[in-house]
């Protein structure tokens, strides 16, 4: 029975600090658009993006990222917020972007993610 309850304490405890990270990725997402005016990156298809995305977002899949990112920018320096369903698929294209030289990439999560942590 105590090894049931420290599973439980363990699995509660990672769950906590999982979303924990998640909030503040998220909040340094939003401050960095409304501080820098970070080009927003929807990494998510097609589909995803136009059933619901953040305002003012550009759509680029993840696997497309490295061929389509010069329609947006070219500037290296230019602070990027990346996001996608999960942030998965973020982390992917924010490793690609750092790869072709972009100093700035923030990984801002999900949508859902994003959302919550948007402030008025």
């Amino acid at each position: 029975m105590k090894s049931l309850a420290k599973i439980i304490s363990l699995a509660l405890l990672l769950t906590y600090s999982v979303f924990g990270t998640a909030s503040e990725r998220a909040e340094q997402a939003w401050s960095a658009i409304q501080q820098q005016q970070a080009l927003i990156l929807d990494v998510r298809s097609q589909a995803e993006f136009q059933q619901e995305h953040l305002a003012g977002a550009h759509n680029i899949p993840h696997t497309q990222v490295a061929q389509h990112i010069n329609a947006l920018t070219t500037d290296k320096e230019q602070t990027i917020v990346v996001y996608c369903r999960s942030g998965n698929r973020s982390s992917y294209a924010l490793q690609v972007l750092e790869a072709m030289g972009y100093k700035h990439v923030i990984n801002g999560g999900g949508l859902a993610e994003m959302q919550a942590s948007k402030q008025p």
